[in-house]
């Protein structure tokens, strides 16, 4: 009887592993770009944008950056 069993849980276990595996792995994909910014980036659009289309400066990497003749708007 203990021997029966086994075999039929080795065989749904079986199954299963068969099923996981042709199904295969998700892939992942990166997000969509949002007003023309990759994902990932932080992004400077130019004054009179509406609504934001293209970044007149993209930056990858964190830290300083030179923000020179850059004028921040508020009050929107």
């Amino acid at each position: 009887m203990r021997t029966t069993l086994r075999r039929a849980a080795a065989l749904a276990f079986a199954g299963v592993t068969a099923v996981v595996v042709a199904t295969g792995t998700a892939q992942a994909k990166p997000a969509d770009t949002w007003a023309g910014c990759p994902y990932g980036a932080v992004c400077i659009y130019p004054q009179n944008q509406n609504p934001a289309v293209s970044p007149s400066h993209i930056y990858w990497t964190y830290g300083a950056h030179n923000l020179s003749n850059q004028v921040a708007i508020t009050g929107c």
